[in-house]
């Protein structure tokens, strides 16, 4: 084509675009059915509405384009000693899905009247994990992959959200249907956008509790599950025993349905283990039990190959990811009437347990310390603690995505009060994982109609149809081409990842098969 025509074909677009922005801008109004701002929608359920588009004057189009889009955006800055400030930037799209429109719902020609309104329904429904080119990067174990593949909630959207929820600025991970007028270009041929709008939403899919967590070496600066102090009588005196504080893992916190008045809730246990310095010690006065949850982000601009860690993050080189925690005070009570079960030696358990090799992986260290406490006299007691968390916040369940993962932790913090005068109070603090799963929707999904079911099993047996090989007709020998090595991804393919690395001299692009 010569160049000529071809700067005629874009001067056209860019007419068209020119002329329809230059008055008023055409209207591009997204309606969702039953929706109001603040709506959460959950996994499996359908997002039914209709895009209408009205042109104030006559313009050429193409298509139209609905889809729904999911998108994780990230930031992280870097401080140097220079007085440059740099910023990398990394944007996931991990799900796209597009409306099909039927030919006869276009105008013919395709050319929007003006002050005519055109009307284009859609019907989506929120799928329950993505595709597996949604995590394409290499993962250190299959599990971890398989999380990156769940669907992510939204985060950090002011939008569709009405109440904080913990996140920062630095990481969001929006969803929003969104609506295009595209006019392509003659050469080289390639979609405009005339106009276009969106609609926000806020999804927080269903997430099942996991099993508990295995802590490693690598959570020791994450959680703390059992702490031993030593208590004094008084300034002067002399010992009074030591104390150790445990608990155990609870279960997770599931988040209600959506619309569901339920309130989110479980039980935590906290174990206390006295051994005196002497028999006539009694346990000491206990305090206020405060609990508080920590709610921790972890973003960053690179794929993550394994579940984040603090310590981890503080062994990494590149500053490539950041963490950022909030904590939400949950209760304070007073456990100071918490009743004391005193146990006398029972030499038959002690000489059993001197028979256990230290050494052996049968037993931890708490029940080593109880079987070795049980050669004197010791005391215990138990606390329940309920944790409920409060609707003043938007709760967003645990998950893990490829450069953004949102976890939380149970922080207790028990008073301790000795009997002696002149000595403070002591305080122990324990740290625990805890899960914020989601209930989804309480409707099942979409059963398939007769008619669905019936083109599903005639696909099916398509497949299974014997094949007759022939010699092709002679109007088809030597019309066919090989297709290139080389392909453009189409768009309704989950895209991988953007990167972008600004400074306040130049940005460049950073490739993401070098990440």
């Amino acid at each position: 084509m010569p160049v000529s025509s071809a700067l005629s074909g874009s001067g056209t677009i860019a007419s068209y675009a020119k002329k329809i922005n230059s008055t008023k801008r055409p209207d591009v109004e997204i309606h969702l059915d039953d929706h109001h701002d603040g709506k959460p929608y959950t996994t499996f359920d359908a997002l039914s509405g209709n895009a209408t588009f009205t042109a104030p004057h006559d313009a050429k189009f193409d298509e139209i384009q609905i889809t729904l889009e999911g998108v994780t955006r990230t930031y992280v800055e870097h401080i140097s000693q220079s007085s440059a400030t740099s910023r990398t930037t990394a944007i996931h799209r991990f799900l796209k899905l597009i409306m099909p429109i039927r030919e006869a719902a276009y105008p013919q020609p395709r050319i929007a009247e003006a002050g005519k309104t055109y009307i284009f329904p859609f019907n989506f429904v929120i799928p329950e994990q993505l595709l597996p080119t949604s995590c394409a990067h290499p993962c250190d174990a299959d599990h971890v992959q398989m999380a990156h593949l769940q669907l992510p909630p939204s985060m950090g959207d002011r939008e569709a959200s009405i109440l904080d929820d913990l996140s920062p600025e630095m990481s969001k991970v929006l969803y929003s249907i969104n609506a295009k007028v595209i006019k392509h270009t003659e050469f080289p041929r390639k979609p405009i956008s005339l106009v276009e709008g969106s609609k926000k939403l806020q999804i927080i899919p269903m997430v099942a509790e996991a099993p508990p967590m295995s802590i490693s070496a690598n959570d020791k600066n994450d959680y703390l599950l059992s702490k031993t102090k030593s208590l004094r009588k008084g300034m002067f005196s002399g010992k009074l025993g030591k104390i150790t504080v445990s608990a155990d893992q609870t279960g997770a916190i599931v988040l209600p349905s959506p619309g569901s008045s339920s309130v989110a809730t479980t039980m935590a246990t906290v174990k206390l283990l006295f051994e005196p310095h002497s028999s006539n010690s009694q346990p000491p006065r206990l305090g206020g039990l405060v609990t508080k949850i920590k709610a921790s982000s972890f973003y960053g601009t690179k794929p993550a190959k394994s579940f984040p860690s603090r310590l981890s993050m503080d062994l990494s080189i590149e500053p490539a990811r950041q963490v950022y925690q909030t904590s939400v005070p949950l209760s304070s009570r007073c456990v100071e009437q918490v009743s004391w079960v005193k146990h006398l030696p029972q030499p038959d358990l002690s000489r059993r347990a001197s028979t256990v090799s230290s050494s052996s992986s049968d037993y931890s260290d708490n029940s080593q310390m109880s079987l070795k406490a049980k050669e004197k006299i010791y005391y215990t007691a138990d606390i329940l603690v309920p944790v409920s968390l409060p609707s003043s916040k938007t709760w967003v369940p645990s998950f893990h995505s490829c450069i953004v993962s949102r976890f939380y932790s149970l922080d207790l913090a028990l008073t301790i009060h000795t009997p002696g005068a002149g000595v403070p109070s002591s305080s122990v603090k324990l740290s625990l994982p805890i899960q914020i799963a989601s209930q989804g929707s309480r409707t099942a999904p979409a059963v398939l109609t007769a008619a669905e079911a019936a083109a599903e099993l005639a696909n099916v047996d398509q497949y299974l149809m014997p094949r007759i090989i022939e010699i092709p007709r002679e109007d088809l020998v030597e019309n066919s081409f090989l297709q290139s090595s080389f392909t453009v991804p189409r768009p309704e393919l989950p895209p991988s990842y953007e990167y972008t690395e600004h400074t306040e001299q130049a940005s460049r692009q950073v490739d993401p098969s070098r990440c």
